[in-house]
């Protein structure tokens, strides 16, 4: 199975799993799903550290060394996933890193793991809630 992870699984997936009901964590580490990290997933977490490191303390470019020695795959934003964003609506979240997420699970059929409650209202299949 394709798994994309929301900004924060991936934090919690690389430095506090106990965050996580155990089976996401057993989700994030079967070696029979292939786990992708959004360069839009990144790019939240740069824009995050510069505005409030102490909230965020991690950069973008240690998270993506952290994935790559952790084996996940990297997913580069693409026209299908603006067509997909097109065919969505967003009215009760102004996120536009969700709504990128959302997308990017939609247009490449993956499964979205997150913990963020303002996704819940997108009543997506494809989106696992924990």
């Amino acid at each position: 199975m394709k798994i994309l992870l929301d900004t924060y699984t991936l934090i919690w997936a690389l430095g506090a799993p106990e965050k996580m009901p155990e089976y996401i964590v057993e989700m994030i580490c079967n070696e029979s799903n292939d786990i992708y990290v959004s360069a839009a997933s990144l790019w939240e977490i740069s824009i995050k550290n510069k505005k409030s490191p102490e909230k965020m303390p991690f950069t973008a470019t240690q998270i993506r060394d952290y994935c790559q020695r952790a084996g996940y795959y990297f997913l580069s934003l693409s026209i299908d996933s603006v067509a997909t964003f097109d065919k969505l609506s967003f009215k009760n979240n102004n996120d536009p890193f969700d709504q990128i997420l959302v997308s990017q699970s939609i247009a490449n059929n993956m499964r979205f793991l997150t913990h963020d409650e303002k996704i819940k209202q997108f009543g997506l299949g494809n989106i696992e809630f924990f």
